[in-house]
């Protein structure tokens, strides 16, 4: 009778563990929310190099529709999407919009000297690291996200960029 008592209390502490396993699987493996066209801005906080801290939400949600240029400064490619940004920001900027750049996988001082170099006027939210990249699951950089007046995440992606940004931003603004 012991041996089956035994018996069953392993089999049922096995199932336990493995249940438990299965639930956490599925916890993990379930979308993020906040990060999607069609969802409202997951926020995020960064402490600046001089120790005040900034969250997208001090941006993100303010009544503006906002573009946030995901970029490191050894960046060839968010680089030269930084002409198309100006662009965009030049023609737009004022009471419906405003861009956002948050600087990713990149030293403060090297982050600085770039945006000094190419003209980045706009507002910016520096050594980021890892930490906007992985809510927003971003692999690769340039990333860029459109976010409505309202918080909630209109476009993002490689059909941001480009020459056309100031039109296809131009057609959220009319």
């Amino acid at each position: 009778m012991k041996k089956i008592i035994i018996a069953t209390l392993a089999i049922l502490t096995v199932i336990a563990c493995c249940g438990g396993k299965k639930k956490a699987a599925a916890q993990a493996e379930a979308p993020k929310v906040g990060i999607n066209e069609g969802e409202m801005f997951t926020d995020f906080a960064v402490t600046q190099p001089d120790g005040s801290v900034l969250k997208l939400s001090d941006f993100a949600g303010k009544g503006k529709y906002l573009l946030v240029d995901f970029w490191a400064s050894w960046c060839g490619p968010c680089k030269r999407e930084i002409p198309n940004i100006i662009a965009t920001y030049e023609k737009y900027h004022g009471d419906k919009f405003d861009v956002l750049s948050v600087a990713v996988w990149d030293k403060p001082e090297d982050t600085a000297e770039a945006a000094k170099e190419h003209g980045v006027v706009w507002n910016q939210i520096v050594d980021a690291q890892r930490i906007p990249t992985d809510i927003y699951e971003i692999k690769g950089i340039p990333t860029l996200i459109l976010i409505g007046p309202d918080g909630v995440i209109l476009k993002r992606g490689e059909s941001l960029r480009g020459p056309e940004m100031p039109e296809i931003i131009g057609a959220y603004l009319k």
